[in-house]
């Protein structure tokens, strides 16, 4: 190796101002790079206008013969409205379900607070009919009610006026109470068995 062409010795003001100029490449770097190596699984939140770019590296992952590399996936994930519509509050308790609310509790609060899109009389919701789009019972079903085709009925019984805003709170009442009565028995037995076996925790 020829020796370097540097002779100014390594002295701590020589470091500092090499510290100084390699600055911004260190700022800059790939704050994941030691990750390159080999196959790491790893899970990344990133916004929707993403998505392009994940399309992108999944085509280009399968014509990469060279390397182990593994098609990305991605999942696509949305907020649940707050009862009266718009984002949940964590500090306002009847602006959400919580998932330790009793039936009765969920019966209240979507009886009193959940955003309807009904109209303002039954016999003008029966001529006009429902917004779905709206309506925030509507849009819970879309996520706890599994049977697709009784969300469909649903949806096309309310915007056609069929269905009323009442039968579509009762409807979701019954859903939501049904999935949280279950969700807290297995939460109690999860916490049964954590204190078995980490008494301490």
């Amino acid at each position: 190796m020829s020796p370097s062409t540097n002779s100014e010795p390594c002295t701590e003001r020589s470091r500092q101002e090499n510290d100084q100029r390699t600055a911004p490449s260190k700022r800059h770097a790939p704050p994941a790079t030691h990750r390159i190596r080999g196959t790491s699984p790893d899970s990344h939140p990133v916004g929707p206008d993403q998505d392009p770019h994940i399309r992108i590296a999944r085509d280009m992952a399968k014509r990469i013969k060279t390397q182990a590399f593994i098609p990305i996936s991605s999942t696509y994930n949305t907020f649940l409205p707050g009862l009266p519509g718009g984002k949940m509050s964590a500090s306002d308790p009847l602006s959400h379900i919580a998932i330790t609310d009793t039936p009765a509790q969920i019966k209240n609060k979507i009886n009193k607070y959940a955003f309807s899109g009904g109209q303002a009389t039954i016999e003008e919701h029966r001529r006009i009919g429902g917004n779905p789009d709206v309506d925030v019972c509507y849009h819970y079903l879309r996520f706890f009610l599994d049977n697709d085709a009784e969300l469909k009925k649903i949806h096309d019984t309310y915007h056609s006026g069929t269905l009323l805003t009442g039968e579509l709170k009762k409807i979701t009442i019954e859903t939501l109470s049904a999935f949280l009565t279950e969700h807290q028995h297995k939460r109690d037995a999860a916490h049964k068995t954590l204190q078995k076996h980490f008494p301490n925790t």
